[in-house]
């Protein structure tokens, strides 16, 4: 299982080569600022099994892979995504380029939102 750790007011995630999930992570956090909720309960509701994901718009899409369309072809293309699973699409999004995305496992996804709120409660 990736773990997180601080690196001054990042969030790095190991395991991460791209940086998406850590990027995820300071977006995430960053939805306090617009609804006015904490983190911890928004982040709850938001990436439960049946939560609604996130989209900040032009710039993050994290959503629940539900149907084979949902997971971008990269990590189709030399075997299915087992979507019995509880598969999690973290996307960064880049005008006039292409975005660039991790798969996450629900159960792990939410241990990084864990791990993550511990690290900012103690900073």
């Amino acid at each position: 299982m990736r773990t997180v750790r601080a690196s001054g007011p990042i969030l790095d995630v190991s395991e991460d080569p791209k940086k998406v999930i850590s990027d995820f992570l300071g977006y995430a956090f960053s939805l306090k600022k617009l609804s006015g909720r904490p983190s911890a309960e928004e982040l709850a509701e938001r990436f439960s099994p049946k939560g609604s994901g996130m989209t900040i718009q032009d710039t993050f899409v994290a959503y629940r892979a539900e149907e084979p369309d949902d997971v971008p072809p990269e990590f189709t293309e030399t075997a299915p995504v087992d979507l019995k699973k509880e598969l999690w699409v973290l996307t960064r999004l880049h005008f006039g380029k292409p975005s660039t995305s991790a798969l996450v496992e629900g159960q792990e996804l939410r241990h990084l939102i864990q791990e993550a709120l511990k690290l900012r409660a103690t900073s």
